[in-house]
């Protein structure tokens, strides 16, 4: 048997994690909230909301505490599995967020397409959602693709 790394990582499972997983429900309003806020950057003016949106979304978990404002309004919280439940950092933020930083880029670069563009945005960008959803939903820790590649995890607190 491989040995067990911090944490009881195994391989690409975690395992007998020291903290009791965030509540779906709980974890799917934070991220609502989040989505608002960047879609409001959003409707800034020209280029700069777009890119203020992106931004927001990339670092808002690293924003004090581990907490980006859906999480702070929810009361939950990014802990870092690498550093012993440290708070998550701008780092880690970006990487377990920027599937959804992708999703505003892809409607950039291909939402301008008549009909097809925005369609294959909303379409991919569903997927996306849905299929974390699900993992988040589904894993007994709560954790999604992003925590995954970013060794984080969303804990009440």
């Amino acid at each position: 048997m491989e040995e067990i790394e911090e944490y009881g990582r195994e391989g690409e499972e975690f395992i007998d994690l020291p903290y009791v997983k965030a509540d779906v429900l709980e974890r799917y309003v934070a991220k609502l909230i989040d989505f608002i806020i960047a879609g409001a950057f959003y409707g800034l003016l020209n280029i700069v909301g777009p890119l203020a949106a992106i931004l927001y979304i990339l670092i808002a978990d690293g924003l004090g505490d581990g907490r980006s404002l859906g999480k702070r309004i929810t009361g939950l919280r990014v802990v870092s599995l690498e550093r012993e439940g440290g708070a998550c950092d701008f780092r880690e933020s970006v990487l377990r967020n920027a599937e959804f930083a992708i999703i505003v880029v892809a409607y950039l670069v291909v939402g301008w397409i008549p009909y097809i563009g925005k369609f294959f945005v909303v379409v991919g960008g569903a997927a996306v959602l849905f299929t974390e959803a699900m993992i988040v939903y589904n894993d007994e820790n709560g954790i999604r693709f992003g925590d995954r590649v970013a060794r984080t995890m969303v804990v009440k607190g």
